[in-house]
């Protein structure tokens, strides 16, 4: 029944938040100012009047499930959005799922290893994999696949083909995305995964563990993991928006088609509604992946509950 409670509440926040957050953005757009064209168009769909009545008006939509029309590629914002999804489904949880396997398998290594060359090798590599920006890795990877075409070889390429319509050829266009995504946030979770391991390896318990004879694996497994990776966990949260950040710009860069691309796009070309829309997706995707986040750390740490 808590959790039931805790489950509520958090999607009623997400309600809120993504309400408060297209009004933050309808109103950047109206203050900041449109060109006529772009206007004429909010007036067709919304109607005329000032930009409060147009939201009110806009929020009405919403609840009828209508997101608008696009005024640049002349389509439903649902169907831009629909076409989008599967694209930025793959590269955000493949991106997390590399993310998360890479981070913390470095981050233990380095921590079974402490000062070792091979400790500092792999430090190094995730610290600077963190410090470039999300552009110029995902540019140097858009480098290996033209260099990689020379030699005729087309399975890594750009572009975005669906796991239903072809399994390989879908591996193929989103490793080196995911590698992008995936190197904003390796470092930090290797870090971090490096330091709690090593305060757990340090507790009486684990001594006490060696001395009774219990093979290093099994306590690795059974009583250092776990305990470690809880604080990681806990910090996940603040990863996810950066590299929710990140996947907008590695999917425009590698032409996924995805909504960060749509996102960007939208932006320059003052398309309100499809702001809107991804907006809406975007913290939707967000707050889904923070509860999940919280839900886990409740799961791995019995002393976490959900309030």
């Amino acid at each position: 029944m808590r959790f039931a409670f805790f489950l509520i509440r958090r999607l009623l926040a997400i309600v809120v938040l993504a309400l408060a957050v297209t009004a933050a953005a309808f109103t950047l757009f109206r203050v900041a100012g449109l060109r006529p064209a772009t206007i004429a168009q909010i007036n067709a769909q919304l109607g005329p009047g000032d930009p409060a009545t147009q939201y009110l008006r806009y929020l009405q939509m919403l609840l009828h499930g209508d997101l608008g029309q696009t005024m640049v590629i002349g389509l439903p914002v649902n169907t831009a959005l629909h076409q989008g999804l599967p694209a930025t489904l793959s590269l955000i949880i493949g991106g997390m799922i590399l993310w998360l396997t890479a981070g913390i398998a470095i981050g233990v290594y380095s921590a079974l290893h402490p000062g070792s060359l091979s400790d500092r090798t792999v430090t190094i590599g995730a610290l600077t994999a963190l410090v470039l920006p999300t552009f110029l890795t995902a540019l140097f990877l858009l480098f290996v696949f033209s260099y990689l075409a020379r030699y005729h070889y087309f399975w890594l390429q750009p572009g975005y083909v669906p796991l239903t319509q072809n399994p390989g050829k879908w591996l193929g266009r989103m490793i080196l995305p995911w590698i992008a995504v995936a190197a904003t946030q390796v470092g930090v979770t290797a870090r971090m995964t490096r330091a709690s391991v090593l305060d757990v390896l340090g507790e009486e318990y684990i001594r006490g563990a060696h001395a009774r004879g219990i093979d290093g694996r099994r306590v690795l497994w059974l009583y250092v993991l776990r305990p470690a990776l809880s604080p990681v966990i806990a910090t996940l949260s603040i990863g996810i928006g950066t590299l929710l950040g990140s996947a907008a710009i590695v999917d425009y860069v590698f032409a996924l088609g995805g909504i960060g691309q749509e996102l960007l796009t939208a932006v320059g070309e003052g398309d309100i509604m499809l702001v809107l829309g991804t907006t809406i997706i975007t913290v939707i995707l967000i707050s889904v992946l923070n509860l999940i986040v919280d839900i886990c750390q409740t799961l791995l740490d019995p002393r976490v509950r959900a309030v």
